[in-house]
């Protein structure tokens, strides 16, 4: 049974390593286009505005901070379900050797 849980330990970090490698591009992609999308808003609200470089300055820096906040959280929500799907499927697959 010990030489069972190490195996299963050992298919879960393996896949975990996987799936974190394989969510690094939908992750940059998200994050990039969240980016955009902030940088947009702000270059749509210095229009509509009395425009000063300050203000356009100051919402982009903010724009840019909030994304900053969330690329652990896209991140983890990316990775997670490519884990399991990875974790399920491969332990399916040794299941269906026994």
């Amino acid at each position: 049974m010990d030489q069972q849980r190490r195996k299963d330990l050992n298919l879960r970090l393996g896949n975990l390593i996987l799936a974190i490698s394989l969510a690094t591009v939908p992750t940059a992609i998200t994050y990039g286009t969240l980016s955009i999308h902030g940088l947009n808003i702000c270059r749509n609200l210095s229009s509509k505005v009395i425009s000063t470089n300050k203000i356009k300055e100051e919402c982009n820096e903010a724009a840019w901070d909030t994304t900053k906040s969330y690329i652990i959280l896209i991140g983890f929500f990316i990775t997670l379900p490519t884990w399991m799907w990875f974790y399920l499927s491969m332990k399916k697959k040794e299941d269906e050797k026994k």
